[in-house]
């Protein structure tokens, strides 16, 4: 295809090519007609945020960075009200058609288009409006996540804690929710052995997993953990760090008892209260610097402390675009979520972390500076 000049481009250029083109064969006219009235308002959107006639420039150009950034901006734009129409559904899917149909054309031989073009696909669709409003599970900001990490950090002077041995076993619980976004009561129903690790038969390198189940031990606290439903019995993978990180909590701060096996106990060794979770969270969030705290108020639309479901949602949403990266097939990926956190076959709860995934703060904030803080960690482990 021969690409004419940015600056010659007529005004829409791209999505007149695409109406008359590729859609306009297949489409009726009335529908084509609302299409490019949601396209337009798509143009609008990028002439206003990124300057008159960004968007036939930068496809003409196949800038993919900045496509990207357009793209994602104006997914934010739809999804960030609280509440929203059936145009902002039929919007979105306009405009995800209309981008991933040009790229494909303008994908011959560049590799970056071609995958830019199924992530996009991949973000999935806005629901319909459902009666009683639109629940959107919303991940920590990335500022956030960075402060809670340091407050949360055994060796940090603004953790709450005072007990040493608390301030480690709050750190794994961190992890826990966090890193492998396991429920409240799933952390609580873990035992000292369920850590697992083997041998893989045909990389030969060490495998380590958690088995999420019930137990046999008797529960003494009032407030019983459970396994919310029969998928969520399941083997998660966890890293090397977080097993080192697990097996030293249970080898030099978990206050033994001749009771229970449960891993997380309290101090005086008794099995840790889904209560003293949402203490510990509650403790670490009045310890945020203000400009975080305040992120987070907005981001979720008033809370006042950090939950362990915020921390699963903030995993979920990494989890999700980390498997959308390693290979771009939506459905894999959904399947992958289902197994991973808990969720039936037929779970529509992948959905709403495939939206919020695009949060490039977040991933970025998820990726790195968990790496960092336990390299620093390893390096006081005896």
């Amino acid at each position: 295809m021969v690409l004419v000049s940015p600056k010659t481009l007529l005004p829409r250029f791209w999505s007149t090519a695409w109406s008359v083109g590729l859609a306009g064969k297949s489409l009726a006219a009335n529908t084509l007609k609302i299409r490019m009235r949601h396209l337009g308002a798509f143009y609008g959107f990028c002439d206003e945020s990124f300057g008159d006639d960004s968007l036939d420039a930068v496809l003409s150009n196949r800038d993919v960075q900045m496509l990207r950034r357009m793209v994602e901006a104006f997914y934010l734009h739809l999804t960030e009200a609280k509440t929203y129409t059936s145009t902002t559904v039929q919007r979105w899917d306009a405009v995800r058609v209309f981008v991933a149909d040009v790229l494909r054309q303008l994908a011959v031989g560049i590799d970056e288009l071609y995958l830019l073009s199924s992530s996009i696909q991949s973000i999935g669709r806005i629901r319909e409006p459902q009666r009683g409003g639109f629940k959107f599970a919303r991940a920590l900001p990335g500022a956030t996540l960075k402060d809670l990490l340091v407050v949360a950090d055994p060796s940090s002077t603004r953790n709450p804690a005072k007990d040493y041995r608390v301030r480690w076993r709050n750190w794994l619980i961190v992890h826990l929710l966090l890193l492998v976004g396991l429920r409240r009561g799933e952390v609580l129903l873990l035992s000292i052995d369920s850590l697992k690790q083997d041998v893989d038969s045909e990389t030969g390198e060490w495998v380590r997993w958690l088995d999420v189940t019930t137990t046999e031990d008797e529960d003494s606290r009032a407030t019983r953990p459970s396994i919310k439903t029969a998928e969520s019995h399941r083997q998660v993978p966890v890293s090397e760090d977080l097993a080192i990180l697990y097996e030293r909590y249970v080898s030099e701060y978990r206050v033994p008892s001749e009771n229970h096996a449960f891993l997380l106990t309290a101090r005086g060794g008794a099995p840790l209260s889904a209560e003293s979770v949402n203490t510990m969270l509650e403790g670490l969030t009045e310890a945020l610097g203000d400009s975080e705290k305040a992120r987070f108020h907005e981001r979720t639309g008033g809370k006042k402390h950090i939950s362990p479901h915020d921390l699963r949602h903030t995993c979920a949403t990494a989890r999700y675009r980390a498997f959308i990266q390693h290979q771009p097939d939506r459905e894999l990926a959904l399947q992958r979520m289902r197994a991973f956190f808990g969720w039936s076959v037929k779970s529509t709860m992948p959905d709403l972390y495939a939206r919020a995934a695009i949060q490039d703060d977040l991933v970025r904030t998820w990726n790195v500076l968990f790496d960092e803080r336990v390299q620093n960690l390893r390096g006081v482990m005896p």
